[in-house]
């Protein structure tokens, strides 16, 4: 009824307005999943699976982790405010026991005076007095700042720093995923060539069993011939149902890394030429000499070497004295009602001040620390060495693999050409009568097993490639 998938969306387009209810949401949706993307390029496929990579987006996670850990960290440095409400009640008011010194004191003038007759009064008796209100209420602000602080300011650098690591982190990330993708998207595609390489032989090998079983029937032929001819055309239709399959995983392999639905169909637009095209091979030279920079792996190593010695002077710089300032204003109400406004009022005070930490000694902390970092940085040197040493390694095997499969891509293109050759010219003799069908075999089998080997060149050349290119960092 319907020639293509436009003619579909149309009619569903006409009909959606009539299909009201529960209807019109699954016409929109349908409608939405027919027109989505299913067709990529190699670099589509390539946007596509970083769009939705969940190690990409968790790698971004990270670093929006340590932009908030950053703004953290420059936090313990700023200024801080903080206002304070406090309220009281004093079930037991606060007393202290005071001696009587008031009784003496005028019985000792009226004594000297001679207004009463002197006498001995005795130890001095005690009262209960109390400085105290039953209620009280305070309320303050505290402004505090740090003046200076050596660990801090190198703190700041380093996890800036931080930042950057994090970011390293999801470059080799991403040209994992790139070159994944790249493997896989070749795979399809001489899985389809393949299939067009067999479609073709297998039209030919239909051809010349028709003719032969004409030549049979008319007595040209043996039966022989025609068996031989129809066991090659049966093997071979089983080879095109096991190639459908290879593509069919292939594709699978690829929906997967790029995160692509499995149940939804995808095509390749890319030719496998365009994949095979090395202009970024080819300016790399014939024996350069190679940046180390161009890798993210070495970008992150000399990161942590950048990091280690951030921490050795962050913890160097706690020898330093720190400073800290701060200033205070509160005022306080003391009642024994505290709702009866004829009682006395607010009573204010304020103060600014500094602090200075002056380090004596940590028992030996920050001197342990500082070791411990040093030798961090040693092992950071080596083994950054080390990455050295594998990328050159890496980058020569893989120059020498890729130019090797080049070449060896080239003398099968030739052999196919030539068994081809042979091939053509042993059905002619056959057609003509001079050739046998054992010979006509002999050169289909020589054929299939050239073409199969040019295919198996292909990968592996491929394969080469992206090697070569995650090698030195252009994947």
């Amino acid at each position: 009824m319907f020639n293509n998938k436009n003619s579909l969306v149309a009619f569903l387009l006409v009909m959606g307005p009539i299909l009201s209810g529960f209807n019109t949401r699954f016409t929109s949706n349908f409608i939405t999943r027919l027109q989505a993307q299913s067709s990529f390029s190699l670099s589509q496929a390539i946007d596509y699976g970083l769009k939705n990579s969940n190690d990409v987006k968790i790698k971004e996670i990270g670093i929006q982790t340590a932009v908030q850990s950053i703004k953290e960290f420059r936090a313990t440095g700023m200024p801080k405010l903080n206002g304070t409400v406090a309220f009281q009640h004093y079930l037991i008011v606060p007393s202290q026991p005071v001696a009587d010194f008031i009784t003496p004191s005028v019985y000792g003038v009226l004594f000297d005076e001679n207004v009463i007759p002197k006498r001995d009064l005795g130890a001095p008796n005690t009262f209960q007095f109390t400085l105290f209100q039953p209620n009280t209420l305070t309320g303050g602000l505290e402004l505090s700042a740090m003046l200076f602080d050596g660990a801090y300011l190198f703190g700041v650098k380093a996890s800036k720093l931080y930042k950057e690591l994090i970011a390293k982190d999801l470059d080799i990330t991403e040209m994992g995923i790139r070159s994944n993708i790249t493997k896989a998207y070749a795979s399809a595609l001489i899985a389809i060539q393949n299939k067009d390489i067999i479609s073709k032989n297998l039209s030919v090998l239909t051809k010349s069993l028709n003719e032969t079983k004409a030549l049979f029937t008319n007595g040209f032929a043996e039966s022989l011939d025609v068996d031989r001819l129809q066991l090659s055309y049966d093997n071979l239709s089983i080879e095109m149902t096991r190639v459908d399959q290879l593509i069919q995983v292939s594709k699978n392999v690829l929906k997967y890394q790029m995160r692509f639905p499995l149940d939804e169909d995808i095509t390749l637009s890319e030719t496998l030429n365009v994949v095979l095209q090395d202009n970024e091979i080819r300016e790399f030279g014939g024996n350069p000499d190679i940046d180390y920079t161009q890798r993210p792996e070495y970008e992150l190593i000399t990161l942590q070497q950048s990091l280690n010695e951030l921490d050795y002077k962050r913890t160097k710089a706690g020898y330093l004295p720190t400073a800290r300032a701060i200033a205070t204003a509160q005022a306080n109400l003391q009642r024994q009602n505290l709702f009866d406004n004829t009682q006395t009022g607010w009573i204010p005070q304020s103060l600014v001040g500094v602090s200075i930490n002056i380090p004596i000694y940590d028992g030996g902390d920050k001197s342990a620390k500082i070791q411990k970092i040093k030798l961090n940085q040693e092992k950071t040197a080596l083994d950054k060495e080390n990455l050295e040493n594998a990328i050159t390694l890496q980058v020569t095997n893989a120059y020498n693999s890729f130019y090797t499969s080049k070449n060896v891509l080239g003398n099968r293109q030739k052999s196919v050409a030539s068994a081809q050759n042979i091939y053509d010219k042993t059905i002619i003799k056959f057609k003509e009568g001079v050739g046998s069908s054992i010979e006509v075999t002999q050169a289909e089998s020589q054929l299939y097993s050239a073409q199969a080997n040019y295919t198996n060149a292909l990968y592996d050349l491929l394969s080469a490639k992206v090697e070569l290119l995650t090698a030195i960092g252009k994947i």
